[in-house]
């Protein structure tokens, strides 16, 4: 399907939250980050504030942390919550910026996105995912279909899940690695056990031998420097590398994996004009192939 809008969105830069829904913002990122440390970063507030501000908004919604939970908001949500949360998506959406989710592999397919507010890439399972973006955490996320149960998109109430194409995926290795001497093929740095499965099944019947980087690898510098420190490779996209993984050596893998791409959107996307826009651009994307079908 292809779409076409009169009206470019605007730079995320640009946007402001009202001050009322500050605190909601501060939640969300955390939510999405894991860590007070990170989203004091990406706000510019000292950690304490950031703990201080989340833990009494915990508090006046009787939210429940769980952070071992796998599927869901694991800092709390309730009927209030969502509410507050889906008021700050039509704020965003009708200031014309967005909020996507992808992990660190995924990610890349958004650099030149300048209508999307930052968020943090982490490794998520696919209900997971399309729960943070049901409940207004995210307004959309990227997720790989080598991730579906049972060989499908799973049924997203409340949501749409969008077909994009196949991305042809590769290795890359910190500037200056020798990998891969002879017909020893690279030891690959994956996602820990719980996510990316599939992902790890189709590089491993590329006769790939696989070494999990664990839960705490989840940022850009955390897999460069996991990378730097070692000789091992990481699974990317083939397309043009830019920002972080500009420097990072590229080499294909031994045999041809593609990833088929999907555009978790909540239901009425059609009329947001920042998601029919990222929707088109992605489907755009020149990284990705038609999805072969039987």
């Amino acid at each position: 399907m292809v779409l076409s809008i009169e009206a470019v969105p605007r730079p995320a830069h640009r946007y402001r939250l009202p001050t009322l829904l500050q605190d909601i913002r501060l939640l969300d990122l955390l939510e999405l980050s894991g860590t007070t440390l990170e989203v004091s970063r990406l706000v510019q507030l000292s950690q304490p504030t950031v703990s201080r501000r989340t833990r009494l908004l915990a508090h006046d919604f009787a939210l429940e942390v769980n952070r071992r939970r796998l599927v869901g908001c694991r800092y709390g949500s309730n009927p209030a919550m969502q509410l507050l949360r889906l008021g700050c998506r039509a704020h965003r959406l009708m200031a014309g910026v967005a909020r996507l989710g992808a992990d660190v592999i995924l990610q890349p397919l958004l650099a030149g996105c300048g209508w999307l507010l930052p968020a943090p890439p982490r490794f998520r399972p696919v209900e997971s995912w399309l729960e943070l973006v049901r409940q207004g955490v995210l307004d959309g996320a990227l997720i790989s279909g080598l991730e579906f149960q049972g060989g499908g998109p799973p049924t997203g109430h409340g949501l749409e899940l969008l077909s994009l194409g196949e991305l042809p995926m590769g290795l890359a290795t910190a500037p200056g690695t020798v990998i891969g001497l002879g017909s020893t093929p690279p030891t690959v740095l994956v996602p820990n056990r719980a996510v990316a499965q599939g992902l790890q099944r189709g590089l491993a019947a590329c006769g790939l031998p696989l070494k999990t980087a664990g839960n705490t690898c989840q940022t850009p510098a955390q897999w460069l420097d996991r990378l730097a420190r070692s000789s091992l490779a990481m699974p990317l996209p083939v397309l043009e590398p830019a920002h972080w993984w500009q420097p990072l050596q590229r080499q294909p893998l031994p045999q041809p994996l593609y990833l088929p791409l999907w555009l978790v959107l909540p239901t009425g996307w059609q009329q947001q004009t920042v998601l029919a826009h990222t929707a088109e651009q992605l489907q755009a994307h020149p990284a990705l192939r038609e999805e072969e079908r039987a």
